[in-house]
């Protein structure tokens, strides 16, 4: 990969979805209640690298999902119209895209089977299930397609023995042109009331995913139907779900939560496990050496990420209230963090714990900190009392109590030459 911008597209308006096609010559797209079929751009440089290829406005509503069939040449199109819908890349004579009707919510997924699912199947003694369909009430429907006689439609400028395949088999996959389809299976999926959220499919394993709005993830064997495992991870929406290319590991997503984790289903094991914060960032700060970045939420949550990938490696929770302010020592081996609390805390970067909790004599709330360039005296500026609280690093003993403010303390810096000069700034505009 080269990892470079081949052409930037505006679509004017939100793109609920977005799949290539199997051979990779297409690119549909939903947009409002669109579905947009483009044509791949090239790594040559080209003065339109997007050109459209077809356009279907069928749909009543938005388009939530959709799904290329194996051959590359059907498209099958799921909306809040409570319909599914299979048009072709082109045009065939005769040929009007099928509504598949039943749900009753909107479909928020759209599969077409593989031809190991299909097998899996005919061991069953089932029939050859050829797409799956599933909306947000939990109901999992699978549709058979009867192909006709040949002859009923032919491509232009193709001939009439080009599309005869029957589907008599599992590794056969029929021309959707030419047949009709019918609902063979209904299943409904319940979790506690909660509604379907999101789901992928693994067409290798044939093991469906399904998020639901509650905080759960649910695996589903296709197609026989059988539950693998449910597992609940938050208390917020599931909101996007994906499988790796062996189909063992699992990303779960959680856009409220900003939450992240890879489940790897045989072992009942935690691949990754990444969280942001819950609340606004309130305080960010900067490791001597760049390599790590300390955040402060109104989560009451102190987190460090690196910040080569992006990664929170350690998440300290011991504040009872808002952080407000974070900071490395200058050797980089500690972090402190005030909080609203009336406590600064100090975190070993190396055991990744809180060694030293500083407090005042009375309760107080801490706006603001700074620590001197030897990395042993430790000052904090409160929002109430308007003072200024500093502290031994080493024992953490209060050293000092600095007033002079009218106003809640906002800042504070200590000079980084010797002397040890201390500025602060407040809201009563004196510094």
């Amino acid at each position: 990969a080269r990892g470079a911008l081949l052409h930037h597209f505006s679509f004017k308006g939100p793109v609920s979805v977005a799949r290539f096609s199997p051979d990779g010559l297409y690119l549909a797209v939903g947009v409002g209640r669109l579905v947009q079929v483009w044509r791949t751009p090239s790594f040559e440089k080209q003065m339109s690298p997007m050109q459209l290829h077809r356009t279907y406005g069928q749909c009543h509503a938005d388009v939530l999902d959709l799904d290329w069939s194996p051959d590359s040449k059907f498209i099958a199109v799921a909306s809040k119209d409570i319909v599914a819908r299979v048009f072709s890349l082109s045009p065939y004579k005769g040929y009007e895209a099928p509504v598949l009707a039943g749900h009753r919510d909107g479909i928020v997924a759209v599969f077409f089977s593989s031809e190991a699912m299909r097998k899996v199947a005919q061991v069953e003694g089932k029939g050859l299930p050829l797409l799956y369909t599933v909306s947000k009430d939990g109901a999992l429907f699978s549709w058979h397609f009867t192909p006709k006689p040949k002859g009923a439609a032919v491509a232009p400028g193709e001939d009439d023995d080009a599309e005869d395949t029957a589907a008599s088999s599992p590794s056969d996959f029929p021309f959707l042109a030419r047949g009709s389809w019918s609902l063979s299976e209904k299943h409904y999926l319940h979790q506690r009331g909660a509604k379907v959220s999101c789901a992928d499919l693994h067409r290798g394993t044939g093991i469906m995913a399904l998020g639901y709005t509650n905080g759960i993830f649910e695996l589903v064997q296709l197609p026989t139907f059988d539950s693998l495992q449910a597992l609940s991870v938050s208390k917020e929406r599931v909101t996007s779900l994906a499988f790796n290319h062996t189909g063992d590991w699992v990303a779960v997503g959680c856009a409220k939560l900003g939450q992240l984790l890879v489940w790897e289903w045989r072992s009942d094991s935690y691949v990754l496990k990444q969280q942001g914060h819950y609340f606004d960032i309130s305080a960010v700060g900067f490791s001597p050496d760049g390599a790590l970045i300390a955040t402060g939420s109104d989560d009451r949550k102190v987190k460090v990420f690196q910040q080569s990938s992006g990664f929170c490696f350690v998440t300290f929770s011991d504040h009872t209230a808002p952080v407000t302010a974070v900071q490395f020592l200058p050797s980089g081996h500690a972090l402190v963090s005030a909080s609203l609390d009336g406590t600064v805390r100090a975190y070993d970067m190396v055991r990744y714990r809180n060694f030293r909790t500083m407090t005042s004599p009375n309760p107080v709330q801490f706006g603001c900190l700074a620590v001197d360039p030897g990395g042993e005296i430790v000052a904090a500026g409160t929002l109430d009392s308007f003072q200024i609280f500093v502290w031994s690093l080493k024992t953490g003993r209060l050293l000092d109590i600095l007033s002079g403010h009218e106003g809640p303390v906002s800042c504070l810096a200590f000079s980084p030459l010797e002397g040890g000069l201390l500025a602060s700034g407040s809201w009563d505009k004196t510094a």
